[in-house]
């Protein structure tokens, strides 16, 4: 091998296989890589809380080892973590990078992360010890975002050709005799400035707009590319318009599976970046998307919804007619039905004609009583 530095990232070699850094495996797998690879210069560097993440027994060891320049750590507050230290360091030496990261979010900035032999990874195999094999960065969202970003910055910043005057040529004057030459010469001479000057205007004008004109095109992109960069699953309004085009909601696609995060995963497909939401994964949604999922897996998901303020698309595994919580959606109640039976049951027509009939019940008896009194007899009188 040619290159001869080789800059381990310590902090992701120490933590491969376990959830904190150890100190030991670090070590040991510093001295395996050396004994295998002979490399004239091995720099090791860690994030500036490796000393504080590893075991109370292993930070005694690893304080001594940064005082005495054995691991590096990068400046107090440097951004991007370690990653940026160490990318910057194996830049300027020209060295290997020994690492399992893809430094993703580098992708646009360092491009020999993707040469053969440039990044180097390792795993610890029981019974056999530290592995190590090439291998070459994997490309996600992230490593899309960074590298539109990178080349729209590139393009903003190129120089714009100068557009160059023709030369006006004079107008051809015939040979006058010499005394009417001095009295021709003056209005030759403002005519020839009138033209040069009308040239000067109508070539300046078409090129200040073509070159406004490219400013702004290039402002836009360079605004939506940020935009992109910014907001995780957002796409290119054309592509996203494309896509949506030809997969309405309720189609089935393919993508393939990159990344995780605290709320779902994101997957690609013909070109643009899709969402995959917790609650359109399972029924009863999972409490991690990679107890569904995994990365690089391909697998088909139904389109349930486009956002248009970030040209997003939501994908799930769930069908579309399934609610948030995977129950089947309820028919709404018919209202009409209700208000025709209750108009039924209490017709206000019939009340009146009830009432008038009660009260002619009510009347006709006393009619009859009346009638009847006055047909009592009177008592017979007693004859002497």
């Amino acid at each position: 091998m040619s290159l001869k530095t080789a800059v381990v990232d310590g902090s992701n070699i120490a933590t491969e296989g376990r959830n904190d850094p150890s100190l030991a495996q670090l070590n040991a797998a510093v001295s395996e890589f050396r004994h295998e690879y002979q490399f004239e210069q091995v720099i090791v560097i860690v994030d500036a809380s490796f000393e504080h993440r590893v075991s109370k027994s292993e930070r005694a060891a690893a304080r001594k080892a940064i005082d005495n320049n054995e691991i590096i750590t990068p400046p107090a507050g440097v951004i991007g973590r370690g990653d940026t230290f160490i990318l910057q360091v194996a830049d300027r030496a020209n060295a290997v990078v020994v690492s399992n990261d893809s430094f993703q979010e580098f992708h646009g900035t360092y491009d020999w992360l993707f040469d053969v032999g440039r990044l180097i990874g390792g795993k610890p195999v029981p019974g056999v010890g530290w592995i190590y094999v090439p291998r070459a960065p994997v490309r996600g969202p992230v490593s899309r975002r960074a590298t539109r970003s990178a080349s729209n910055d590139e393009s903003t910043e190129a120089v714009e050709p100068v557009t160059t005057q023709p030369a006006t040529k004079k107008p051809a004057t015939k040979k006058a005799p010499a005394k009417k030459a001095a009295a021709k010469k003056a209005p030759a001479k403002k005519a020839a400035a009138k033209k040069a000057a009308a040239k000067k205007t109508t070539t300046k004008a078409p090129a200040k707009k073509a070159a406004k004109k490219k400013a702004a095109a290039n402002k836009t992109a360079t605004a939506e590319a940020a935009k992109v960069a910014a907001t995780p699953g957002a796409n290119r309004k054309k592509e996203w318009n494309a896509f949506r085009s030809t997969n309405p909601v309720g189609s089935t696609i393919d993508a393939v599976v990159e990344s995780f995060s605290s709320h779902g995963a994101y997957a690609t497909t013909e070109g643009i970046d899709v969402y995959i939401p917790l609650r359109l994964l399972a029924d009863p949604p999972p409490r991690r998307a990679r107890d569904v999922v995994s990365i690089g897996e391909h697998r088909s998901f139904v389109v349930h919804r486009f956002d248009p303020d970030r040209q997003g698309v939501d994908v799930g595994i769930l069908p579309l007619d399934a609610a948030a919580d995977g129950s089947p959606k309820k028919p709404p109640t018919p209202k009409r039905a209700a208000k025709k039976a209750t108009s039924k049951k209490a017709p206000a027509k019939k009340t009146p004609a009830k009432k008038a009939a009660k009260k002619a019940a009510k009347k006709a008896p006393a009619k009859k009583a009346a009638k009847k009194a006055p047909a009592k007899k009177a008592p017979a009188k007693k004859r002497r």
